[in-house]
């Protein structure tokens, strides 16, 4: 499915971070042959420019284009993430003995290809990583030598892929643990390190070999766009935009579409800030203006799950009304799914490593992408999860039921109608026609 419709689609060039992504492969070529420490990007990891090489090398044996050879790679990643991990992860994680139903998984791979399908158009990071971390927390659960070095060695991708990912290390690690005889403890973790080191270890050359760091994890910096610290700059980002939109059309005025946050715009001038220093310095801030920044971070929420456009690079400004209106439904089900029981110890892990970089990233210049892991745990919950007890619905119940619904749904739409209102002046004629 996902195959058929990446290589009918109507995108056929890489643009703003894809480009970038493919281009970083180009890094590994020097003095005419292949040289994995000549890689010398300090904003971003090595393994994922790694694996675009690789793709470089398919692509000029097969003399296709870029964009052909990242929608089959692609392809295949969609189909592990949703046809094997996704569905053995919940396995694991509820202790089923089965894995869920073939209708559910299909449900679960058709929700998924609806909201993300164009996103497997380009060589972005967020798939490849939330990949590497399923894997990560399924082998954890698979007692073993073996399994212990295999999930370090994924969960080191997924953070070499995306570092906001460190924030599920002490969960998954955890979740390594459980079950185990305390005394295994530490050879259990030992192996886990082992298999981590073999992935950090070649970040930890190139950070010394170019930038003199003495430290496995990526910096996160860049000279020529004079970013310090990413996360940092991110952190200032958060304040003045709710949410961030990229455009490769040409019916608007720039292709980043930007939608500000007066209550953060307010802080930063209260503060007289330009940059953050250090997360300190952010976390004083933070709590000098708490219920300002309470508001902020909820509407980053409600922003980043907001998907009104299945692409990380719009053509037009077109929401489908449809497309929210099943989106706000699902999280409602969803909602009613999770209130049926708490989660066991090892729901409660898995649960924490999925949602603690949804967390780490909530303050930031929100895109869609970056809460991917909540969204699609949404949509397992509503795919694989039990569904609410209706066999116990009375009239009552079911009209207060339905009242609620009605009242979450007129609330999504007027939140997203008055996030989408704070758009900057000069893309107001493009988005919102219907108030002129």
């Amino acid at each position: 499915m996902f195959a058929f419709y990446l290589l009918t689609s109507e995108y056929h060039n890489l643009y703003y971070d894809a480009e970038d992504y493919w281009q970083l492969g180009h890094r590994f070529y020097q003095q005419g042959h292949f040289q994995l420490l000549a890689y010398d990007d300090a904003l971003r990891g090595y393994a994922y420019p790694l694996l675009n090489f690789g793709c470089l090398v398919v692509r000029k044996a097969l003399r296709c284009d870029a964009v052909t050879v990242v929608k089959l790679l692609n392809a295949g990643l969609a189909g592990a993430l949703m046809g094997v991990v996704g569905p053995r992860l919940w396995q694991a994680a509820t202790g089923a003995t089965q894995p869920p139903a073939l209708a559910r998984r299909l449900l679960w791979a058709g929700l998924c290809f609806v909201f993300w399908r164009d996103y497997f158009n380009f060589s972005l990071s967020d798939f490849p990583a939330l990949l590497a971390l399923g894997f990560a927390l399924w082998l954890a659960q698979r007692h073993g030598p073996a399994a212990a070095i295999a999930t370090g060695l994924a969960l080191a991708l997924a953070l070499n892929i995306r570092p906001i990912y460190v924030a599920s290390v002490l969960p998954v690690g955890a979740l390594l643990l459980l079950g185990v005889p305390r005394r295994q403890w530490l050879p259990c973790l030992a192996l886990l390190a082992v298999g981590a080191g073999l992935v950090l270890a070649p970040q930890w050359f190139i950070n010394r070999r170019h930038f003199g760091a003495n430290t496995p994890l990526v910096l996160s910096q860049s000279k020529s766009l004079n970013i310090h610290n990413l996360y940092l700059q991110k952190l200032k980002w958060g304040l003045l935009h709710e949410k961030y939109e990229s455009s490769v059309g040409r019916e608007l005025p720039t292709g980043q579409l930007l939608f500000l946050d007066p209550d953060g715009a307010a802080v930063l001038r209260a503060e007289q800030l330009q940059n953050f220093e250090t997360p300190g310095q952010y976390l004083r801030t933070m709590l000098r203006h708490p219920f300002a920044l309470a508001k902020v971070y909820a509407r980053h929420v409600f922003a980043g799950l907001d998907i009104s456009h299945p692409t990380p690079y719009l053509r037009r400004w077109a929401p489908a009304v449809w497309l929210q209106l099943l989106n706000y439904s699902l999280w409602f089900w969803a909602a009613l799914i999770a209130c049926q029981r708490l989660p066991t110890r090892r729901e409660s892990l898995v649960l924490a490593a999925l949602l603690l970089p949804c967390l780490a990233v909530m303050p930031l210049s929100m895109e869609a992408r970056f809460l991917l892991p909540l969204h699609l745990l949404l949509l397992a919950l509503v795919a694989f999860g039990a569904r609410p007890g209706l066999q116990a619905v009375t009239k009552q119940r079911a009209f207060w039921t339905g009242s609620l619904y009605l009242l979450f749904i007129f609330g999504c739409f007027a939140c997203s109608a008055s996030i989408t209102q704070t758009v900057e002046p000069r893309f107001r004629p493009f988005l919102l026609k219907t108030a002129r």
